[in-house]
């Protein structure tokens, strides 16, 4: 449809150019092989007056309008009462579709009604030679009238086209506005929940400390094993504190809390949670599982916990399957329902922006689309450093 647009529009220069040209042409075709009283100079532009400046038709309407109506009654007054030329009356039907096509409303009235003043006098000069037959002043009318219905109806369908485009526009704009404060709101999630992981880290980096102090005195070599401990998770914790650091957080969110977040070994929770509401799961692991980062492991856990949301409000699904996939430099987390996905049209929700949001802040993807065997599948993808503990 874009590509036809565009050919539309490229085409339309040609033919403002073209159509006056092929009735100049035909004009002057019909003077030298039918030629009417009077000088033929002053007949022959009168006839290419009335036709040649519907190449600016469409920037000038009335101008144009004026100067045609101009060429014909000039026709008819040279050539003492003959009829102007056929290619003048088609030059007239364009001057009627455009000005009711592009034209103000005011510039309509004002064209319309000189073309009407410009008919009648043609037709009572027309009458010096012939007599007035009433259907003289009928058919005017009916032609005339149709290019005035054609060019009223071609501008109805482009002002409900236009409508149609801006709407469109809009809720674009509402939608692309209503993701980016969805994915605004997830990262200050996020932060605050980094900040937790980070706190509860320096805790347990004292604890081990602590512990590390008190063996000092009394087994020196049993104290490195938890300055080991105090060294990964200093590491962890500064790692967390980076990706805060680049995540947005809102002011009225300034009171963290110090409690650990949920992780992996919760998925029996959330397990149970689904089963209350009615929806099975299966719980799944592949891969020998390992201590993960704390902040990807929360990651992973929030992209479970959200995907189970979704299937419980949207997909009317009645049995659902979380598998963990533990490699040696990823974590796959691949969560598929048999219920029913979003449509083909259908958005992205908030939910899936907040999962890519927390996949991508650890360089991991989420993939949403239907599952191999019917229902719908959300697979995110997690580079990992395992750390050994």
């Amino acid at each position: 449809m874009a590509v036809v647009a565009v050919r539309g529009a490229s085409l339309q220069p040609v033919l403002d150019v073209a159509v006056p040209v092929l009735l100049g042409v035909l004009s002057v075709v019909q003077l030298v092989s039918e030629p009417p009283p009077g000088d033929p100079t002053l007949l022959t532009v009168c006839a290419l007056a009335s036709v040649l400046p519907l190449a600016v038709r469409r920037r000038a309407p009335l101008a144009v309008t004026v100067v045609v109506a101009a060429g014909i009654v000039g026709q008819v007054l040279v050539a003492d009462g003959a009829p102007a030329t056929f290619a003048s009356f088609v030059a007239t039907m364009i001057c009627v579709y455009t000005l009711v096509r592009e034209a103000r409303p005011g510039h309509m009235a004002a064209g319309l009604g000189l073309l009407a003043i410009a008919i009648s006098a043609v037709t009572v000069l027309q009458a010096r030679a012939d007599p007035i037959e009433p259907f003289e002043f009928v058919y005017p009318l009916v032609y005339f009238g149709a290019a005035g219905a054609l060019g009223a109806l071609v501008r109805q369908r482009a002002q409900r086209l236009s409508a149609a485009e801006d709407r469109a526009r809009a809720l674009e704009t509402e939608l692309q506005r209503e993701a980016e404060v969805a994915a605004a709101d997830e990262r200050a999630r996020i932060a605050r929940e980094l900040h937790d992981v980070v706190a509860h880290g320096l805790s347990l980096m004292v604890v081990q400390a602590e512990a590390a102090e008190e063996m000092l005195g009394r087994s020196p070599e049993a104290a490195g094993v938890p300055l080991r401990r105090v060294q990964e998770t200093g590491r962890e914790a500064l790692g967390e504190m980076r990706r805060l650091l680049g995540v947005l957080r809102t002011p009225a969110d300034a009171t963290p809390s110090t409690a650990p977040q949920p992780s992996l070994r919760r998925l029996p929770e959330l397990v149970q949670e689904a089963a209350d509401v009615g929806l099975r799961v299966d719980l799944a692991t592949e891969g020998t599982p390992v201590d993960l980062p704390l902040g990807v492991e929360l990651a992973a856990y929030r992209i479970v916990q959200e995907a189970l949301t979704n299937v419980r409000r949207h997909a009317s699904a009645r049995h659902a399957c979380v598998r963990l996939g533990y490699g040696t430099t990823e974590l796959r987390v691949e969560i598929t329902d048999d219920g029913r996905g979003p449509g083909p049209g259908d958005r992205p929700g908030h939910g899936v922006i907040g999962m890519r949001e927390r996949a991508a802040l650890y360089g991991g993807t989420v993939t949403t689309g239907p599952a191999a065997g019917g229902g719908f599948a959300v697979v995110a993808v997690l580079p990992l450093e395992v750390s050994a503990r």
